[in-house]
């Protein structure tokens, strides 16, 4: 017999267990947009504001505890505050701060970024993920002389102008499924940069290559997630990127796998590692810092060298090179933390432990959701993946449509409020596993799952 009850307030237990997150929404909301430092972090009826974690464990304003699987976006791989991470940044803190001139333990860093990356033959830091796209497709445009991007759509690849196209669109917004339009993710964003991005299909061999074909002479990069957790969790089939590849290099367009979400997650060599594909330019962030904010992008190293300023200036140019900067880049505490992480996953038994448990923990999820009588489905690939809302097979942006984006929700809330984070009540987001989860900490989060799918066993418009 169904649990669900459609006249049920999903948000009310959460609510009761959260006055004084309540309270300062409102104080936060006269300074800050929403009341958040980013968007995603609001959402209906009010983000809870955290000021505590340990281990596998957040801790709100109100003293709550919950069982993290939203591990801040993705960056949390080895559970919050990892003692040998905080020792290497208390260290670098003591030693050192911000100099603005190069210091050792940021090419220290760098070096093990292309040790353990063999496509990465030349690397360079960045701040944030936006950072390290925006930089990048600024390099694989000059080296190659051309102008235009390609990206599949649904597909997120950071904040700047370049990346916020055909992000999350209408369908008559986006048009033809096999040749779809440019739009713009929001306002502010010239139509003039939309015209230089062209879309495409994700998995669709043929209309990938009808569009990238038709382009060619003008296409500077592709740029692409190597699995989609821009819109939860769309893996490749049928050979995708072994075919992207294949084909860009035809065309002499560069490849760039958008590795922020995968990079350091899926394995030593990250996805491109996994899948035994090598992109020309790679960007990665989240992981490789365990918290801290350490970005970056690399490559090939004829791409790569299209940063350094050439000894004779060009009369039309102040400088004819792919210009990249930054204060911060490099920062050391940043760098400390990043080489630590990457040392530890490289050397423990990281990638076999959260693996193992993102299998207990997405094929269990679909297993309670079977059994409670939901239409769900659930993606995951190693220590990644999301909950949809829908029996639909989820192959590209457009057939996550399909899925029930309210019940996704309310099913995030009636779980939150029992104490556990399945990332956050966004149905494009998606939830991981870290180095402090446990198996019976698993088993914990099943049961609650299955009670909040039961809770939300009711029509939906």
């Amino acid at each position: 017999m169904s649990l669900g009850d459609k006249e049920r307030d999903h948000a009310r237990p959460l609510e009761e267990k959260t006055s004084k997150s309540r309270e300062f929404h409102r104080r936060a909301s006269n300074v800050t947009p929403l009341g958040v430092e980013s968007n995603v972090r609001s959402f209906d009826p009010y983000p809870f504001y955290l000021e505590e974690t340990d281990g596998s464990y957040v801790y709100d304003m109100d003293d709550n505890e919950y069982l993290d699987f939203l591990l801040a976006l993705g960056p949390i791989i080895l559970g919050h505050g990892h003692p040998e991470v905080k020792d290497a940044v208390k260290r670098q803190v003591e030693k050192s701060d911000l100099t603005a001139t190069p210091q050792p333990v940021a090419i220290e860093f760098m070096e093990k970024v292309c040790e353990m990356v063999p496509s990465i033959e030349s690397v360079r830091m960045a701040n944030s993920g936006t950072e390290a796209t925006m930089h990048a497709l600024r390099v694989a445009r000059s080296y190659t002389g051309k102008e235009k991007i390609a990206k599949p759509e649904g597909g997120y690849a950071g904040a700047h102008d370049y990346a916020l196209q055909s992000v999350y669109a209408s369908e008559e917004a986006l048009g033809p499924e096999k040749e779809p339009n440019t739009v713009s993710y929001g306002t502010g964003i010239p139509d003039a940069v939309s015209e230089t991005v062209v879309a495409f299909p994700f998995n669709d061999k043929e209309a990938t290559e009808r569009i990238l074909r038709k382009h060619a002479d003008d296409m500077a990069a592709v740029i692409i997630e190597p699995v989609m957790f821009s819109c939860g969790c769309l893996k490749p089939r049928d050979g995708y990127h072994e075919f992207l590849r294949d084909l860009t290099e035809e065309l002499d367009i560069v490849l760039i796998w958008d590795e922020v979400m995968t990079g350091f997650r899926l394995g030593p060599q990250s996805a491109q590692g996994r899948f035994g594909v090598t992109p020309d330019m790679t960007t990665f962030a989240k992981a490789a810092g365990a918290g801290y904010q350490v970005a970056g992008f690399g490559g090939r190293r004829d791409i790569m060298e299209e940063i350094i300023p050439p000894k004779k200036k060009e009369a039309s140019k102040w400088n004819s090179s792919a210009f990249h900067g930054g204060t911060y880049n490099g920062h050391p505490v940043a760098a400390a933390a990043g080489l630590k992480t990457l040392e530890i996953l490289d050397e423990r038994d990281v990638y076999e432990h959260i693996d193992r448990l993102g299998d207990r923990l997405f094929s269990g999820l679909q297993e309670v959701a079977d059994d409670a009588g939901l239409a769900v489905n659930v993606e995951h690939i190693g220590s990644m993946g999301q909950v949809y809302m829908t029996d639909h097979d989820i192959h590209s942006y457009r057939d996550t449509w399909h899925a029930n984006t309210d019940q996704f929700a309310d099913w995030w809330l009636e779980a939150a409020a029992d104490g556990v984070l399945f990332g956050n009540p966004l149905q494009g987001e998606r939830f991981f596993t870290t180095y402090t989860h446990t198996d019976e900490q698993i088993d914990h989060a099943l049961e609650v799952a299955e009670d909040a799918f039961r809770a939300v066993d009711h029509q939906y418009e």
